[in-house]
């Protein structure tokens, strides 16, 4: 049977909540274009691209696939209603007003951690009611989240930050994107789909490994180690992806993706660097390194899916308009200009300003599809 298609703003999460990641992501850099607009513009900044920016992200993607669980495991298409969406878009802005207050006292922190909480709630309850017991832990993908972002604010570890937030879009990303490009080479069944290739085990128990040497307080040196191999091991296994064959036609909406992906080894590479040697590269700092995570790679990854669910269709197909590619190509621009001026602070403003650019195009674009019903599968092409 055909399912209808969502025609209320409200029965689908991803509408509210990829607009408001889309406008956050706009906002918050604005900070370095008028220094007046908060008191640490840096640790504000940082927070709010995982809190705020990644924090919508996830909940309009998780809501949107936990659809697709329940309705494998025979329970329907069901999941949160419009007053539970409506309900954590009030604790998300709810968040946002709280973590622009100084200080880190309980009311604060309480206001912080209400989106990432709710949104855990909303999606553990109809998985536990479904006993998807393999889908519990990234259930619990917003607890990490605000965990990280905690972190940021009690104790400023923008080094911890950037990894793990490459740690989820590795575990996450290396899933969706090779199982988007079997289905696109014709594979009606993704290899390996329940279970990831030890190369990609590997690779991600690497980061993960990284990611506690430098909480544990192990060498710079350890750690960039780590980092080296775990991009060696990030690039080995998209030898198993079927980029040829996926790619074919050149398909705007895989080529984002796969593009984003490209940030993780590059951006790993170059925070080891500046961990090992820090005077390398002509003394490339390791913010620089580190940002090339979090723009090209968690910016571009989260864009790529987003605006799956705002591009056109056709059978088997989806088609990425004049829009989402130039939003897509104005964050890609935004993160080689940040990588190319980093010895000129006067100019960064210059990647600033391409990155709220790409966003703000992306959010007309989202502003757009509005019009009409929400389609279905929301972040894949229907068969032909």
């Amino acid at each position: 049977m055909k399912e209808t298609p969502d025609k209320s703003f409200w029965d689908a999460p991803h509408r509210p909540l990829f607009l408001l990641a889309a406008v956050w992501a706009a906002l918050v850099p604005l900070v370095w274009l008028f220094l007046d607009l908060s008191n640490d513009p840096v640790g504000w900044h940082r927070q709010e691209m995982i809190l705020g920016f990644a924090g919508a992200a996830m909940g309009g993607y998780l809501l949107t696939a936990l659809r697709h669980w329940l309705k494998q495991a025979g329970q329907g298409a069901k999941g949160p209603g419009r007053h539970a969406v409506q309900g954590l878009v009030l604790s998300w802005l709810f968040g946002r007003i709280a973590a622009g207050q100084p200080g880190d006292g309980p009311m604060v922190l309480l206001g912080i951690a209400a989106y990432p909480l709710g949104l855990a709630l909303c999606l553990l309850s109809p998985v536990l009611s479904a006993r998807l017991w393999r889908r519990m832990p990234i259930s619990l993908a917003p607890v990490g989240l605000l965990a990280v972002g905690v972190g940021l604010r009690l104790g400023g570890d923008g080094l911890a930050a950037a990894l793990a937030m490459a740690l989820i879009v590795a575990v996450v990303g290396g899933r969706i994107v090779p199982a988007f490009l079997a289905s696109r080479a014709g594979q009606a069944t993704p290899p390996q789909r329940g279970a990831l290739p030890a190369m990609a085990r590997l690779a991600d128990a690497l980061l993960a490994l990284a990611l506690v040497s430098h909480l544990a307080g192990l060498s710079d040196g350890v750690t960039g180690g780590l980092l080296l191999a775990t991009a060696a091991g990030q690039v080995a296994r998209v030898g198993r992806w079927p980029l040829a064959a996926g790619l074919a036609g050149a398909q705007g909406d895989l080529l984002m993706l796969v593009l984003a992906w490209v940030w993780l080894p590059v951006g790993l590479t170059l925070t080891a660097v500046g961990l090992i040697l820090p005077d390398a590269l002509a003394g490339l700092p390791l913010p620089t390194g580190l940002h090339t995570l979090t723009m090209g790679l968690m910016g571009g990854m989260i864009m790529a899916v987003m605006a799956r669910a705002y591009m056109r269709r056709a059978p088997g197909v989806l088609l990425a308009g004049t829009g989402l590619v130039l939003a897509f190509a104005l964050i890609t621009i935004s993160t080689l200009l940040r990588l190319i001026l980093y010895a000129k602070p006067v100019a960064l403003s210059v990647p600033a300003t391409f990155w709220c650019l790409g966003w703000a195009v992306f959010a007309l674009c989202a502003l757009r599809s509005m019009a009409g019903p929400a389609p279905h599968p929301v972040l894949s092409a229907a068969r032909g």
